[in-house]
């Protein structure tokens, strides 16, 4: 089940072809039976059965769930919320277009994390 996701995951980030921090590579690997891509190691993104998830700045997330885009991430309905992630509408899976400025934040905010 995870190569699926970890195949569907491969295949957004082609599609898209977001760009890349200068010097830093994209890597995709089985994350808790889906996908989450790697930036230097850093997750900047996830899809799970839950759908597609994005580590983004405090301000653009909040951007997003207020705009009815995106809601908070939670794995199962009891857990807790993960607060750095936008769980994304479906939408934006079926709109390569309209997830790359998101992917390429998403990439942007990983990137400040391990230091550019």
């Amino acid at each position: 089940m995870a190569n699926e996701y970890v195949n569907k995951l491969t295949a957004l980030i082609d599609v898209v072809k977001p760009k890349t921090p200068r010097g830093k590579t994209i890597e995709v690997k089985p994350f808790f039976g889906g996908a989450a891509g790697y930036l230097d190691g850093q997750i900047f993104i996830s899809l799970t059965k839950v759908g597609l998830a994005l580590k983004l700045p405090d301000d653009a997330r909040q951007r997003l769930i207020k705009a009815g885009d995106a809601k908070a991430l939670r794995y199962f309905p009891k857990a807790p919320v993960k607060k750095q992630y936008a769980l994304m509408s479906d939408d934006f899976l079926a709109n390569p277009k309209r997830i790359k400025p998101w992917i390429e934040m998403s990439l942007d905010h990983a990137a400040s994390a391990i230091g550019r």
